[in-house]
């Protein structure tokens, strides 16, 4: 389960990745009044812009869930403690001067 959402995850952020290179930028608008832009496109009127915008959004939404449900599955799996000694039980030996190195 946790390999299927990771890699449902890493295929995901990829495809989010290309829709936002996909995307017009704010700055684009002139350049497509000059014939850059068609309005007969396979996305509608307002051109890919709105469609690309949703569906990412939608993707995003999508990647987030499977993130956080990736962490929540992970942490709860892994109920091992990370220290077997606990830090009142460790002592610091002490060394002599003589067995210090010196330079």
């Amino acid at each position: 389960m946790v390999t299927f959402i990771t890699a449902l995850s890493i295929l995901l952020a990829v495809v989010i990745i290309t829709l936002v290179m996909l995307q017009q930028g704010k700055g684009s608008d002139m350049g497509a009044a000059f014939g850059g832009g068609s309005s007969n496109s396979v996305f509608g009127a307002t051109g890919p812009a709105g469609f690309l915008g949703k569906l990412t959004y939608i993707l995003v939404a999508v990647w987030m869930i499977l993130v956080l449900s990736l962490a929540f599955i992970l942490k709860s799996q892994n109920t091992e403690e990370i220290f077997d000694i606990a830090p009142e039980e460790l002592s610091i030996e002490e060394v002599e001067e003589d067995e210090i190195p010196t330079s």
